[in-house]
């Protein structure tokens, strides 16, 4: 296939897995309501549903917005009550329809914090990378594009927000983090993150350049990214980053 060219998910596959829908804080009562959470899901079943052995977790990335020069205990509050709101919201609506998503327990929902603990070494693997940038100009470059891009300064905590919020992905697709889900029950043989829109360009440099050497091949959506507004399967191995 052409480099750039990317196409829908025909068939999940049949292992259990789970599709993890990234939250961003600034989305939750427009693109991202619980509305609009309930027809991303609609895209997968069940018309993509090989086998009912499928687990989705909501990622709500609260702790990772503390990159702001905004008052640590006024964004604390903020957030704790919309993710409180938007949670509520999509179970009730997920309750509301129990006949089409019969198995309950199969969604969870996650903030930010907990994926530290789920990991054994996000620390030191976040100094590493941060190291790793700071030697690395290409990795600057795309750094600097995602920021144009999304109208915000090269700043040290837009740096950091974006570095964490790509390595936090690098290792939930590598199975790397564990993630509660009563349903699926740590069994899960891939992982497919999903999230409205087109990957940042230094989360593609990150998954090509593999700094940390992982490698989950019983995985295959490792390596990808599915793009909820566009309704496209972005396979990093496929993009080119100089033309995408």
């Amino acid at each position: 296939m052409e480099k750039n060219q990317f196409f829908d998910i025909n068939k999940l596959p049949p292992e259990k897995g789970l599709l993890l829908f990234g939250l961003s804080m600034n989305k939750l009562f427009n693109r991202q309501s619980p509305e609009n959470c309930l027809e991303d899901i609609r895209h997968f079943t069940p018309s993509k549903v090989s086998k009912p052995l499928i687990g989705l977790n909501f990622i709500y990335s609260d702790f990772l917005y503390l990159y702001s020069d905004e008052p640590a205990p006024e964004l604390k509050n903020t957030f704790m009550s919309e993710v409180i709101a938007h949670r509520n919201g999509v179970q009730k609506i997920i309750e509301k329809n129990h006949l089409e998503f019969q198995i309950q327990h199969a969604f969870n929902y996650i903030v930010w914090s907990q994926l530290y603990v789920g990991t054994k070494n996000f620390n030191q693997l976040f100094i590493s990378l941060k190291k790793i940038y700071a030697e690395d100009s290409l990795f600057q470059k795309y750094i600097n594009e995602d920021c144009q891009r999304y109208g915000r300064e090269m700043e040290d905590n837009q740096v950091n927000f974006f570095l964490e919020e790509i390595l936090m992905m690098y290792l939930l697709t590598k199975n790397q983090v564990k993630l509660p889900n009563e349903y699926i029950e740590g069994q899960q043989k891939w992982i497919l993150f999903c999230y409205p829109g087109r990957p940042l360009k230094s989360t593609v440099y990150m998954y090509q350049l593999n700094p940390f050497n992982l490698d989950w091949s019983e995985n295959q959506y490792q390596n990808s990214h599915f793009d909820l507004e566009a309704k496209q399967l972005i396979d990093f191995n496929r993009v080119d980053l100089e033309t995408y």
